[in-house]
């Protein structure tokens, strides 16, 4: 395996004291962003009687990653999408708290404990009335891992009766989950479709293929069209801007509720979609909101450098980039 490129994220910053109890869902009930109520774990059940929660439609239940917390641009940006998009349920994990301090020594270890509270939280739902078949959980980074620690958890505390639909992992978190010798990382085994977006690997993304199936835009590596050279100024915006493009291809995809975007096809290897060789007995998948359920495999497309990032049906024939040296 490839040495890891940012020993630094192993040291990690401060440390810092959080409890699971400062973990809170915020349950979005209106058009704007500031429409917004929090409850506290233990208290979940108490969304479901909420009169703007509807049943009827799909729930999306969001966990954001590392350092991260309700005024960063992702989760607006995430949040907005499917505010705009206006056919979901939708629940944020507030665990910016749990999610800070030194990587490996508090945030790490305070996921995969969130997981276990997480789980019997979803599950209360789901035996208060929540559609389990409507169910849809998205993470980004180490809120992908713990995504999938969740969906692992569900199954083993409902004896296997229950296993989540739908569990999307958005550049999920490399370290210290590969090879999987301290923790197990995200599966396809983790819910019925396990869709993944690779825009960072062996960064701070998974450097393999780990759910039912990967989506590998322009190669899954840094960098990212559009993403400035890195200057390894660990976690700044420069550095990770090939990362947090998952989560702006995957908002993309919501906001756009009457176009399917991000057609993909699968391949071998980036090498092979680069010559065209791809697996025509395989359907089209979409890379985001869209993806089917009845997809697996590696698929590969490109994207453009800025928004709209969705280069739509042209996306799935490689087109060289232009050296800068030849642009006029």
């Amino acid at each position: 395996m490839k040495k890891y490129m940012n020993p630094r994220l192993w040291v990690g910053l401060r440390p810092v004291k959080a409890t699971l109890e400062t973990a809170k869902l915020v349950f979005f009930y209106g058009k704007s962003f500031d429409e917004q109520r929090k409850f506290a774990l233990s208290k979940a059940v108490d969304i479901l009687e909420q009169e703007e929660f509807d049943n009827a439609k799909p729930t999306v239940i969001y966990l954001h990653g590392y350092i991260e917390h309700m005024e960063i641009e992702s989760i607006r940006v995430i949040s907005e999408a499917y505010l705009k998009r206006g056919d979901h349920n939708l629940i944020l994990v507030d665990w910016a708290e749990l999610a800070d301090g030194n990587y490996l020594l508090d945030a790490v270890p305070n996921a995969m404990k969130l997981a276990n509270l997480l789980a019997d939280t979803v599950l209360e739902l789901i035996n208060n009335g929540l559609d389990c078949n409507k169910l849809h959980i998205v993470g980004h980074s180490l809120g992908g891992q713990l995504s999938g620690q969740m969906g692992r958890k569900i199954k083993e505390k409902s004896n296997n009766t229950i296993k989540l639909k739908r569990i999307s992992a958005l550049d999920p978190a490399f370290p210290p989950f590969y090879p999987g010798w301290i923790y197990k990382p995200l599966g396809k085994r983790d819910a019925e479709l396990v869709d993944v977006i690779h825009t960072d690997a062996w960064l701070y993304g998974a450097p393999i293929s780990t759910g039912t199936v990967d989506f590998w835009p322009n190669s899954g590596k840094t960098l990212q069209p559009g993403c400035p050279k890195r200057n390894y100024k660990m976690l700044s915006d420069n550095d990770l801007c090939s990362h947090r493009r998952s989560w702006w291809f995957w908002a993309e995809s919501v906001a756009a509720k009457d176009v399917k975007s991000f057609p993909a096809v699968k391949c071998k290897s980036w090498d092979h979609f680069k010559e065209g060789k791809y697996d025509e007995e395989a359907p089209i998948a979409y890379m985001g909101i869209d993806c089917p359920m009845n997809v697996c495999g590696d698929y590969y497309l490109q994207t453009n450098g800025d928004l709209p990032y969705s280069k739509g049906q042209s996306g799935i024939t490689y087109v060289p980039k232009v050296k800068t040296s030849q642009r006029k």
